[in-house]
């Protein structure tokens, strides 16, 4: 398989995840971004392979080699809401820290398990 039919499917794949995603989110109306949820169903299929295709790890460099854009919009909306922030600059700071030390816990205990189920 050629270099750019690779690409071609590894693409499609990640988009389709992300449209999986954000159909089941309108489907169900859940509280969440359909592309976190899209993230959790590609990242099901490859942990369900146990190894990466190809096509997705070649479609995905580009994604990551200019993941830096992808922030441009965030960094713009800081600066247009720089006032409701410093406003309530407790609570976010607050909410922040919580949910990065739940995150990190629940991430510790997932990787704990992933890698006592791949060492039996």
């Amino acid at each position: 398989m050629t270099g750019i039919s690779q690409f071609v499917r590894g693409m499609l794949a990640i988009l389709l995840c992300y449209w999986a995603g954000e159909f089941i989110v309108i489907l169900f109306q859940l509280p969440l971004p359909g592309a976190l949820l899209g993230l959790v169903l590609l990242l099901s299929f490859l942990l369900l392979r146990e190894r990466e295709p190809v096509s997705v790890s070649r479609a995905g460099q580009p994604l990551l080699k200019h993941m830096a854009l992808l922030f441009i919009p965030a960094v713009v909306g800081v600066g247009a809401y720089s006032n409701q922030i410093i406003d309530n600059a407790f609570g976010l700071f607050l909410a922040i820290f919580v949910s990065t030390l739940v995150s990190l816990g629940l991430s510790a205990k997932l990787g704990q398990y992933v890698l006592a189920s791949r060492a039996k």
